[in-house]
């Protein structure tokens, strides 16, 4: 028994582990298409669009970029040219087509460098 729950334990830790490019480990995570793909920005660090992770998201799906701490942030996607600050209890969304195909780094100017910075690909 205790040999089942481990092996459950471990399939539902997450996506496949493979180095990235830079050779760091990293996640390949297959959020569902449905609904849009939420971030949680909160501690100065964006949850879940790690660099080293692969997240891909649908065209159309949708991001959406949530303040859940008490610090100030900012949602800046160099890419598209935007950027917004975000209160406590506040989010950004990218909605329909706000996001076309490709790659996008996100970033907090206000905390890029205490590592506050990630990355999401738009798949076709």
């Amino acid at each position: 028994m205790l040999v089942l729950c481990f092996f459950v334990a471990t399939a539902a830790c997450g996506g496949d582990e493979d180095p990235g490019p830079d050779g760091l480990p990293r996640k390949t995570l297959s959020p569902p298409t449905d609904q849009p793909y939420v971030s949680v920005a909160v501690d100065n660090h964006f949850h879940d669009v790690h660099v080293e992770d692969d997240v891909r998201i649908a065209f159309r799906q949708g991001f959406i970029v949530k303040n859940q701490g008490g610090n100030l942030h900012n949602v800046t996607i160099p890419q598209i040219d935007f950027s917004k600050d975000i209160k406590p209890g506040e989010q950004v969304e990218f909605l329909d087509d706000t996001l076309a195909p490709g790659t996008y780094n996100v970033v907090c100017r206000y905390h890029d460098s205490q590592g506050m910075v990630g990355r999401i690909t738009v798949a076709d």
